[in-house]
């Protein structure tokens, strides 16, 4: 990845957003004292005459003069603020640009933080190139793909013949199906039962693929904007992948507390 688009650091932006309102605090308080000194020159039963009324219009011209100066450190703060924002987002859609051209994640062997061993050990390594290869294709977080195929599952044991991610076959899906008996939970907290027909593929990558293309389409944008692991796992959630309340918590603990998110590139 080009050097110029790993910027993560904006700190020089904020420090002068920093000092310009100090500035401007300054000026304010020349400003209070200003007044007060002019609403004690203007007392006629201390000062009289025409150096007192000199004064007062010298001072009436320096805090239209601080007037000018305070504003002009106002619009250069935010001018500050807007270019900070702006070179965040200019880097991050540069970064995305690279990604689809194909500078992305890398399959890297799994660090295992959490000791993990046996079948959940396997699962991981069974589809975290899968993953990776999702996300550089078409943007979707390896840590979120992992975290669902692991939740959806139970680890692999529970899985819908080979989709490891629960997604349902609707009217316009042309491959095979299984029905089954599915759990979804109301908004009340309450849960109910219910049969109903869910993709099938031919292999667990298929699954991975799918899943995929399905998150990239413009029902699910929200997610593949999302920068980091915490806001793909809302985002999906709110738009509509499953009916569990505590589906985007249940997703974040996996991938903290298995350390999932070592593939995602940093942006």
């Amino acid at each position: 990845m080009k050097e110029e688009f790993e910027v993560s650091d904006y700190g020089i932006f904020t420090d002068g957003v920093v000092l310009t309102n100090s500035l401007k605090e300054k000026v304010g308080t020349l400003q209070e004292s200003l007044s007060s000194f002019k609403s004690v020159i203007s007392n006629q039963d201390v000062f009289l005459g025409p150096a007192a009324d000199v004064a007062n219009e010298d001072i009436d011209t320096l805090q239209l003069d601080f007037n000018d100066v305070s504003d002009n450190f106002q619009k250069i703060s935010d001018y500050l603020i807007t270019t900070n924002d702006n070179y965040q987002k200019g880097d991050y859609n540069a970064s995305v640009q690279l990604r689809l051209e194909g500078v992305g994640a890398v399959a890297s062997d799994y660090a295992n933080p959490a000791n993990l061993s046996g079948s959940h050990l396997e699962f991981i390594n069974s589809i975290k190139d899968g993953a990776v290869e999702a996300y550089n294709e078409y943007g979707v977080l390896p840590s979120l793909t992992m975290a669902q195929a692991i939740l959806e599952t139970g680890w692999g044991k529970s899985k819908i013949g080979n989709n490891i991610f629960g997604i349902k076959a609707g009217s316009g899906w042309t491959g095979k199906r299984i029905n089954c008996a599915t759990q979804e939970q109301r908004a009340d907290g309450s849960y109910y039962t219910i049969n109903a027909d869910f993709r099938d593929y031919d292999s667990v990558s298929d699954s991975i693929v799918d899943h995929a293309e399905l998150l990239s389409t413009d029902l699910y944008q929200p997610v593949i904007d999302s920068t980091n692991y915490v806001e793909a796992c809302h985002a999906v959630k709110n738009c509509g992948y499953a009916t569990s309340l505590d589906y985007a918590d249940n997703l974040i603990s996996i991938i903290e507390d298995y350390g999932l998110n070592q593939w995602d590139p940093v942006v």
